[in-house]
Order: C-alpha cells, then sequence, then structure tokens
C-alpha cells in the first residue's frame, strides 16, 4: 500500500525521468545481506557484525526500526547537490525505490517496506534519503504522517509507482 503526505504527492506528480549516479546504483545492485532475521543493503554488512538483539531493542525498539535507521541512504551524499534541484533530486529517490523494489523482488520472497524522504526545509540545501526494513507481524514504522513536515512516500516492494 503507497502511502505518502501532501508534500510527496507534489513531486509524484511532477515526477520526471532523472538517473541515478552510477556509484550509489552499482552500491544498490551489490543486493541485501541478512543475518539474525535483520536484513540491510550488502554494502552496509559490517554494521551487522557486532548486532547485539539486546541493545536493538532499546535503542530502536523492534528490528524494523533498526533497519529503517542503518539502511539509510542520503542521496545527496551521491550528487553534487548544487547542480540538482529538490525536484531532481527526489525524482532520483523514485528512481531508486524502483530498483529497490525490483532486486527485492528477484533476490526474495517476502516483503518489505521503501521510504523515500526529504527535508524541505534543510538548511544544507536539497536533500533525500530513502531506507527499507523488512516487513514484520506487529512491527510498525510509523501509523501516521500527520504531523510529518518532511516530505514522504512510504510503499511495499510489490507496489508500482510508475506514473
Amino acid at each position: 500500500m503507497i502511502v505518502l503526505n501532501h508534500q510527496m504527492s507534489e513531486f509524484l506528480l511532477s515526477r520526471g525521468n532523472t538517473p541515478i549516479p552510477e556509484t550509489l546504483e552499482l552500491k544498490i545492485l551489490e543486493g541485501f545481506y541478512e543475518h539474525a532475521d535483520t536484513i540491510v543493503f550488502a554494502f552496509y554488512k559490517d554494521r551487522l557484525e557486532h548486532l547485539d538483539y539486546d541493545t536493538v531493542i532499546s535503542r530502536y525498539g523492534d528490528l524494523t526500526g533498526f533497519e529503517a535507521s542503518t539502511n539509510r541512504i542520503h542521496i545527496d551524499d551521491y550528487i553534487h547537490n548544487e547542480n540538482f534541484t529538490t525536484n531532481e533530486i527526489i525524482n532520483i529517490g523514485f528512481s531508486l525505490v524502483q530498483l529497490v523494489q525490483n532486486l527485492w523482488n528477484k533476490l526474495r520472497d517476502d516483503e518489505c517496506s521503501i521510504i523515500l524522504s526529504s527535508d524541505l526545509e534543510s538548511d544544507f540545501g536539497s536533500n533525500a534519503s530513502l531506507t527499507f526494513h523488512k516487513k514484520r507481524a506487529n512491527e510498525i514504522l510509523m501509523d501516521s504522517l500527520d504531523g510529518c513536515l518532511q516530505a514522504v512516500f512510504i510503499c511495499d516492494n510489490n507496489d508500482s509507482i510508475t506514473i
């Protein structure tokens, strides 16, 4: 199910085709790494090296919160954002969402949620980030986008976001 707030719906409606930076695309295409029911991008697998379940629960509440925090990619780290508008950076984000969906569906049989967000009031210029987490029974990252100041888009691996 796709969930988005008003701020992100405007970006989705004006969606264009901005290519994913090659270095970022290659990182994503490395796939996923799983350890003790925790799934991260393969290039983040060292973050699971000393995974302590009790610490994860005390800091993040559950594995879903841990994965969403651990898998965060700041898109602006892979571009010279002075050359891109916020709209273009978010378009890269939508392309990344589709890339993660396709890769997940190719490599895995379970489901995930993918989150694209942008802090529209950032003092650091245009930005967007993408993260994902495995869908688990009784673990919800957030129940509502009401009052969320960021532009947020959430979808599952099987949702179609083509426009």
